[in-house]
Parts: structure tokens; C-alpha cells; sequence
């Protein structure tokens, strides 16, 4: 195997993290009556198995590139989902919430239009398209905080936004793998990768925990709460 057992195991977590911040939307959306959170955590399911994809991959020794591309694939689906379920919980949106799970269908007929077909040598053409709607599904989710805080908390909007972060260092340490040290790819660089990895976990937790509060929140009120304030910090 490519990656050693810490490496391996923060891949996990951050696999088990995502799953978790999923539960913890549906019920958040079940505790305070919002189906809109609960389409939402249904809509992250193409990420955990874009995740689950590349468990297959390192599994196989990096060699089974199908699965890469097959999670580049289902990152793109992934992103335009979670991009349409927040506009769907937008108060502006509301009367042409219909219309805009459009944006999913048209978005997927436009790439496989551009870039068909969408594996092989498109398949990193296809990860750009994925990273620009994740991008989108970011900006959507500062413009649905400011008018209804009620969805989401800084920190998991945060979390949401630190994967940038993830995505950054990844690029500057493959190139590392790559270039400076001329290896095939960053996973030969055991020690970078799992670097790079422990950095969506991180982006992961924030996401759950943020979730998390605000459960707590609503079970036990003031448990979060500032002494001076009297506010939840991640409110």
C-alpha cells in the first residue's frame, strides 16, 4: 500500500466526519422544522461516495484511475446539489423554488455538452467545473446567512470554506511530490499527503460541530451561550 496507516486512518475520519455532518443536519432540520436542512444533507451523499471513491482508489495502489475520475464526477454533481439546496432555502427564492433545482440538470447537460465524454482525459476538466460550483455553493451560503441565520452557524459555514484551504495546500504539495521531489504523484509522498488530507478533516469537524451547536443549542438553551452577551458565539 501507498499510504501508511496515519494516513489511512485520517482519510477515514475524514470520510466518517462528512457522514456524521450529515446525520446531524437531518436532525437538526427535523428539530426545528426544516425540510430545506434535511433535502440538504441528503444532497452531501454525492461527496461521502466521491469520498468512498477514493478510499477504493489508494485501496487499489492509485491504480484504478476510474474511481478518481468517477469522484470528480460525482464532487461536480455533489457541489451543484449543495449549491441548489441552499438557493432553495433562500427567503428571497422561495416563490421560484422549483426553478431553481434546475440549476442541477441544466448545470450537469452543460458539462457533459463541453467535456464529453466526461472521463479520461476530461476528467480533470470535469474536477475545475466541480471546484466553481463548490465555489458558488460558498457565496450562497454567506448570501443565505445574512437573511435567515437559522440554517447554518459561522462555524459550519466556516468549516464549509476552510476546505479552500485544503484544496490550496494540496495543489502546493502535490506540486512538491511532483516537481521537487519527482515522484508520480502526492501519495507517494506519504508524509504530504497525509498533510494535505488532515486538512479536510479539519474542514470536516467544523462543519459537524457547527451542526452540533445549534442541536445543543435548541435542546439546552444558554448552553453555548456568552456570560456578557447571553449569545451563542456560533449563532
Amino acid at each position: 500500500m501507498l499510504l501508511s496507516w496515519p494516513t489511512w486512518a485520517i482519510h477515514l475520519f475524514t470520510v466518517t466526519e462528512w457522514a456524521v455532518a450529515m446525520g446531524l443536519f437531518w436532525r437538526y432540520g427535523r428539530l426545528i422544522r426544516r425540510p430545506g436542512l434535511q433535502v440538504f444533507a441528503v444532497c452531501m451523499g454525492p461527496h461521502l461516495m466521491s469520498g468512498l471513491l477514493i478510499l477504493g482508489f489508494h485501496l487499489s495502489g492509485d491504480t484504478m484511475r476510474g474511481l478518481l475520475e468517477v469522484s470528480r464526477l460525482t464532487n461536480l454533481g455533489g457541489s451543484l446539489l449543495l449549491l441548489t439546496a441552499t438557493l432553495a432555502m433562500a427567503p428571497a427564492l422561495r416563490r421560484w423554488r422549483r426553478w431553481v433545482w434546475g440549476i442541477v440538470p441544466v448545470g450537469l447537460v452543460w458539462v457533459a455538452s463541453a467535456y464529453w465524454p466526461l472521463l479520461g482525459e476530461h476528467s480533470t476538466a470535469v474536477l475545475g467545473t466541480a471546484n466553481v460550483a463548490y465555489l458558488a455553493f460558498l457565496l450562497s451560503l454567506i448570501w443565505v446567512y445574512r437573511t435567515d441565520r437559522v440554517p447554518f452557524s459561522p462555524l459550519t459555514i466556516g468549516g464549509f470554506w476552510f476546505l479552500l484551504v485544503f484544496v490550496a495546500v494540496t495543489i502546493f504539495t502535490t506540486r512538491i511530490a511532483t516537481v521537487g521531489l519527482g515522484l508520480p504523484s502526492l501519495s507517494h509522498a506519504d508524509v504530504l499527503h497525509g498533510l494535505s488530507e488532515s486538512l479536510l478533516s479539519v474542514a470536516n469537524l467544523l462543519v459537524a460541530l457547527g451542526v452540533y451547536r445549534r442541536i445543543e443549542a435548541q435542546r439546552k438553551p444558554g448552553l453555548f451561550s456568552d456570560t456578557k452577551t447571553g449569545k451563542d458565539p456560533s449563532q
